[in-house]
């Protein structure tokens, strides 16, 4: 018998994985009912008479459904939710905040990334790093919040809590090694780029005023997002934690995706 590669428990796969096998059970029961009734044989047409008598069995899906949509949720919470109340959401997001309308880049007209572009990015980050990985460190990181829940913490200080969260070792190493996951996505610089900026401006919500994901932005938020990368690979005891993480081939991939975004920022700069 051929051993089948589940996915691990407790994860978002896993979950998919016992809700759809939920059905396929049900449905494998209503087949074996068929076939004790028929002397043990089932025909191709019983077969499609059993698919049409779960069609009209709405409650059957219910429990599939319902851990779908509860997944669902959590996405679209993470997508339009105001980060501040998503730890993990916020800390992603600080590597570009200083390029979103409002901050420092001024307004959309001198070149500031929408703040449109929150749906998008999360949903590139889904893709690129895998949801199992994202619910690993998003509790790893609420572990960390909860580990200071002294009031005269100063990683509870108000004022400047997400300076010193996003500071602390434990945290930055967890979000520098998904941007480090994210960037080996771009091997193949150039056509992973044409990619991203039309997967963001097709998932771009258009508000009053139309906004383009230009290539410019996109060399900049890259640029942004792979910051830290690139200033670990620049001290040789930090690369060497990369390597130990990643593997030596991998590391040689980020090396080559820094001096292409390098490269880009350059030339548009010019």
């Amino acid at each position: 018998m051929i051993a089948a590669n589940k996915p691990p428990r407790d994860s978002f796969k896993q979950r998919h994985h016992v809700a759809a096998f939920t059905v396929l059970e049900h449905f494998a029961q209503g087949l074996v009912h068929f076939a004790r009734n028929n002397g043990g044989s089932i025909t191709e047409e019983q077969i499609l008479k059993a698919v049409d008598g779960l069609r009209d069995k709405e409650d059957l899906f219910d429990g599939a459904w319902a851990v779908l949509e509860s997944d669902l949720e959590s996405v679209k919470a993470r997508e339009h939710a105001a980060v501040r109340h998503d730890p993990f959401g916020r800390l992603l997001v600080s590597r570009f905040d200083h390029l979103l309308e409002g901050s420092q880049a001024g307004d959309l007209e001198h070149g500031a990334l929408s703040r449109n572009i929150l749906q998008p990015f999360f949903k590139v980050i889904r893709m690129m790093v895998g949801m199992d990985m994202l619910q690993e460190i998003d509790r790893e990181i609420h572990a960390i919040i909860e580990a200071h829940a002294d009031e005269d913490d100063e990683l509870r200080d108000p004022y400047e809590y997400w300076d010193h969260l996003g500071k602390e070792p434990a945290v930055k190493i967890r979000i520098n090694l998904v941007f480090a996951r994210m960037a080996l996505h771009f091997r193949d610089y150039e056509h992973r780029k044409k990619w991203l900026l039309q997967l963001v401006n097709d998932n771009l919500v258009h508000g009053d005023t139309p906004w383009e994901f230009t290539e410019e932005h996109c060399i900049r938020l890259l640029d942004a997002l792979f910051g830290d990368v690139r200033e670990m690979l620049a001290v040789p005891e930090h690369a060497a934690e990369l390597v130990a993480k990643m593997g030596s081939e991998d590391v040689a991939t980020l090396r080559t995706v820094i001096k292409s975004i390098d490269a880009d920022m350059a030339k548009h700069a010019g």
